[in-house]
């Protein structure tokens, strides 16, 4: 049965690739076009729009010429019997494969450098301002402390003054190897659920603390987890310009892979998985939190060196 939608969108060819739990994902051919996409129909309420909207604005402002993000070709309501009145959304189909290499990861870095440099007014997407965005990670370690019976905030970096300045970006909010297509080339971001508006930084701790956990797809293999976290960095620093030591830096350039701020990020990043872990505590496949936090503790100790950008 072809996949049909009130917009008049018709796809056929109907295949299905792994799924997740939130939505189910069709790969077909657009009847009127003759392109290959991928349609995801939502399976809970609610759960596709910040996609929606991220897509719809990454479309508009240059994100898909850029290759961060697939370009949107249709939304609209499934009008066909599976999935009636379910949003989908069509976007053109992306070739390529999770990132296995250093290489892969800088592409990966590179990819979220582009997207950083894209504003978030006008996307629609809910927004953390500054004072938001450190009251709710704030709040996070509060709860890791009761949780620990321990002081954890002790024991993390200081917010880096250069924080205050960061500008308000789109960001991916998820940027791992299960959300990278890398095809050797710039490679694509897909599934932005969670995409939001917050100071830029949060995307490029994200990446390099899912590097170090070794988190990935079902079947991943996480080997050289310090060399993928290092070329994440190095591909974010490589394509947002950053300057060479001592030059004059230009205010809208990307400071966040700076080791100061980057441990930051790398902390709030760190905290966001524990705590996420924690509030899942018992469900099916939800890994312990502590391991979470053990992994952020030694990323910010005594082996930060081996990862940590340095002077060039």
């Amino acid at each position: 049965m072809d996949l049909q939608l009130d917009d008049g969108t018709t796809i056929t060819d109907l295949s299905r690739p792994p799924q997740g739990m939130r939505h189910r994902v069709l790969f077909g051919v657009e009847v009127a076009s003759g392109r290959e996409v991928a349609a995801k129909i939502e399976l809970l309420s609610g759960a596709l729009e910040p996609e929606r909207r991220a897509l719809e604005w990454l479309s508009a402002n240059g994100g898909a010429e850029g290759a961060v993000a697939p370009r949107l070709l249709a939304a609209g309501t499934v009008v066909s019997a599976e999935d009636r009145g379910a949003l989908c959304l069509v976007s053109e189909r992306i070739d390529g494969e999770a990132p296995r290499s250093a290489a892969a990861w800088e592409r990966l870095g590179q990819a979220l450098a582009r997207l950083a440099l894209l504003p978030g007014e006008g996307s629609g997407l809910a927004t953390h301002d500054h004072r938001a965005f450190l009251a709710g990670h704030e709040g996070r370690v509060e709860d890791l402390c009761r949780a620990l019976g321990s002081d954890l905030g002790s024991t993390l970096p200081p917010v880096p003054s250069s924080y205050a300045d960061a500008p308000l970006t789109v960001t991916h909010g998820d940027p791992g190897p299960g959300n990278f297509l890398d095809d050797g080339a710039a490679g694509t971001l897909i599934d932005w659920e969670d995409a939001q508006v917050a100071p830029r930084g949060l995307d490029l701790g994200r990446a390099a603390f899912i590097a170090l956990l070794g988190a990935g797809p079902e079947g991943y293999v996480a080997a050289d987890r310090t060399a993928r976290a290092r070329a994440v960095v190095a591909g974010f620093r490589a394509e947002g310009g950053d300057p060479a030591p001592g030059a004059e830096r230009d205010p809208g350039s990307a400071r966040e892979s700076e080791p100061d701020e980057l441990r930051w990020w790398l902390a709030v990043a760190g905290v966001q998985f524990a705590h996420r872990r924690l509030e899942r505590a018992g469900e099916p496949g939800v890994l312990p939190w502590r391991d979470a936090l053990a992994v952020l503790d030694g990323a910010l100790g005594g082996d930060a060196a081996d990862w940590l950008p340095g002077p060039e």
